[in-house]
């Protein structure tokens, strides 16, 4: 069994497919086909199913794949560790985020880490929800996830970042634009641009509005921020949002701006959490990234707002 073989089985099942996985491997089809018929035949069993609804892992290939992530991962901590002996702090990190956060909060991150370690080289996955993020982790797509709320398990190690304020955000013209507080009673049949539950901040609206028996109006369901920012500006409801991705949206005083965010009792959170594992060994570009977000999520709200990259941080 070759590590290309194992390379080669992962890529099919992760991209769907033979032909996907050809431009991602950057290998002709029948060459692809090849290297799986040789695995099939070395392991005396079928590992992929081939049907209608595409590509899938046989039994067989369920249990390989989980071994074969690990051999991936094991190989390429291998390699970083080699590489660490003389080059100091360089390498890929493999980073797994919801959205929400990869999008407002990370890009401090990685500018701090290029400057400080330019041969680091992030490569950032964007997924929906905690949960994906999870899954990613665990089956080692990536090293490192941002998530939030996750469950309890014994195998990983969580550590605090920041609360995330959510805010009740409105449009000009709404007669909740320009208040600094809104009373719960008033939401009310009011019409919503609600985050899809789908995500994880969405997920975590619903249960609050569910929890406090608060029955409002879904004017539009929508699955990422940005859509819901600008259904809000004009003017097809009000939404619950994280305050970083309204930062941009409003006077730098806090003030009404495009958008504009009102607070609400009971105050309402999204608990960033960085995940790592507890005791596998980390390199030294993985190490650098968890101390940034650490340090930077210690600081985040006197940095909201300001350009990334117009001053370091000490």
């Amino acid at each position: 069994m070759e590590l290309n073989q194992l390379q080669c089985f992962i890529a099919v099942l992760e991209e769907g497919g033979f032909k996907r996985a050809t431009a991602r491997l950057g290998v002709t089809q029948p060459a692809l086909s090849y290297q799986i018929k040789r695995l099939e035949e070395e392991l005396g069993v079928q590992i992929l199913h081939r049907g209608p609804g595409g590509i899938t892992p046989t039994q067989a290939g369920r249990v390989l794949l989980e071994h074969a992530h690990q051999v991936i991962a094991a190989v390429r901590e291998a390699h970083q560790a080699v590489r660490e002996l003389s080059g100091g702090v360089t390498g890929e990190i493999r980073i797994g985020a919801i959205k929400c956060v990869g999008t407002y909060f990370l890009p401090r991150v990685l500018w701090e880490i290029r400057e400080k370690h330019p041969m680091v080289r992030p490569k950032l996955f964007y997924f929906g929800h905690s949960d994906e993020v999870l899954q990613a982790f665990l089956t080692n797509k990536v090293e490192v996830g941002m998530v939030v709320d996750p469950p309890p398990d014994e195998r990983l190690e969580y550590r605090s970042v920041f609360e995330e304020q959510i805010s009740l955000v409105s449009g000009p013209g709404h007669p909740f634009y320009g208040r600094p507080s809104v009373d719960l009673s008033e939401l009310e049949n009011v019409n919503f641009v609600s985050l899809s539950p789908r995500t994880s901040a969405g997920a975590l609206i619903r249960r609050y509005l569910d929890q406090l028996s608060i029955s409002v109006v879904s004017a539009v369901t929508v699955d990422t921020v940005e859509a819901v920012k600008r259904m809000v500006e004009a003017g097809m409801g009000v939404a619950f949002l994280p305050d970083m991705a309204t930062t941009d949206d409003v006077t730098p005083d806090g003030k009404p701006g495009r958008l504009s965010r009102s607070s609400v009792e009971p105050t309402l959170s999204l608990p960033l959490v960085l995940v790592t594992w507890r005791t596998v060994h980390h390199s030294l570009a993985l190490d650098a990234f968890v101390g940034e977000v650490c340090r930077i999520g210690r600081q985040w709200d006197g940095l909201r707002g300001q350009p990334v990259g117009e001053t370091s941080l000490q």
